[in-house]
């Protein structure tokens, strides 16, 4: 394992490096950059990538355009955000008060900054005096964001507003100095995906196990977990995917992850509806009605800017399952505040019963329960 980190490091590093050593500003006009977003899970995995490829080391010039290209993932959401300089991030979750108190997803993460630019034809531009936003975009299909640059030489941030601590940056140089290449580029982001894939799989191998704890009138609480993480990928899995229990047990789900919250939510699939934790909505002079149905984030809204995703932290329905059709949600766990990390369901009925987390779709597990 050492070895391979270390012939990680070194691909990594020298392609990083060979980025400058390109030729220079072409005359014809300025050029595009391709950065990615995200990136494809290998087969078997659901890592979402909170992490842009590649993060640094990419050198162009004042007027180039960067496209940003969100790479195909089982349950990303991301933006790629400009933000000038001494501007907070934005909350993600806020108040609304249309039809009563009730907590949302912020209009200002889930839409983008100008709905007028953003295509390959008409770049928006950034130049330091505004916030320039893709607004959040999912991974189910390749989508573009193209932004112009037209700040003076120096590094330049750009962050996702749903994940903190997703962030990438380039550097505007001098006319006179070379800037990057697509080709160098692209190795770069291949190596880092590299590095970033090895370190969710140790991290993904390291939750496999499961701890048990005798209670005091017999019965045992099994924990695992609910998803974890690395400084660049969110490993959105229930680990292990299968666990067996005997009647009466109580099963304690752990959230190790990083960035993301997640849910335990029973059953899977269309069932659990009624206790989903996020809840689109089309907003409309006669009040809010629900979306015709479509991807993330419009959810197919006539109009794209009049949609929202309220969201229900709370757990939801009985802490006790009791069979198939048994209904409960943990409601929002996470390492982030307000928290909780963790929470249980004990169970009193044999079989299986199929989970998963209602924000990752593709989080899923199982839990058998035999007799004593």
């Amino acid at each position: 394992m050492t070895k391979l980190l270390r012939t990680v490091a070194m691909v990594g590093t020298f392609v990083l490096v060979s980025l400058t050593g390109v030729a220079p500003h072409a005359a014809g006009g300025p050029a595009t950059f391709t950065i990615g977003v995200d990136n494809a899970s290998p087969a078997g995995h659901n890592f979402e990538y909170v992490d842009y490829f590649p993060r640094a080391g990419v050198n162009v010039h004042q007027g180039d355009v960067i496209d940003f290209k969100w790479n195909f993932g089982l349950d990303g959401l991301h933006t790629a955000t400009f933000l000038p300089p001494g501007t907070p991030r934005p909350d993600l979750i806020v108040p609304e008060f249309d039809e009563g108190f009730q907590l949302q997803f912020n209009p200002a993460v889930l839409h983008p900054s100008d709905t007028s630019c953003g295509s390959a034809a008409n770049p928006c531009t950034y130049d330091g005096s505004a916030t320039v936003s893709s607004g959040a975009i999912a991974n189910a299909a390749p989508s573009h964001f193209f932004v112009r640059l037209d700040v003076p030489p120096g590094p330049l941030t750009f962050i996702c507003l749903i994940h903190a601590g997703m962030a990438g940056t380039v550097n505007v140089v001098p006319d006179a100095t070379p800037a990057s290449t697509q080709a160098a580029i692209d190795g770069a982001a291949a190596a880092q995906l590299v590095a970033d894939t090895h370190g969710a799989k140790v991290a993904e191998a390291q939750a496999e196990s499961r701890s048990v704890k005798t209670n005091p009138d017999g019965t045992h609480t099994v924990t695992i977990t609910a998803g974890t993480a690395t400084q660049y990928v969110e490993v959105a899995e229930m680990l292990p995917r299968k666990v067996e229990v005997r009647l009466g047990d109580t099963v304690e789900w752990v959230t190790r992850t990083l960035k993301d919250p997640h849910t335990v939510t029973f059953p899977e699939g269309p069932g659990s509806d009624p206790v989903d934790p996020l809840s689109p909505l089309c907003e409309s002079g006669g009040g809010d009605t629900p979306p015709p149905g479509g991807p993330p984030p419009s959810f197919g809204c006539p109009n794209p800017l009049d949609s929202e995703i309220h969201v229900f932290p709370q757990p939801q329905g009985p802490t006790v399952i009791s069979s198939t059709s048994t209904v409960a949600s943990s409601g929002i766990i996470s390492t982030l505040p307000p928290g909780p990390d963790h929470y249980s369901f004990s169970f009193v009925g044999t079989g299986t019963f199929a989970y998963m987390c209602r924000i990752h779709d593709h989080m899923v597990g199982t839990v058998m329960v035999v007799g004593r």
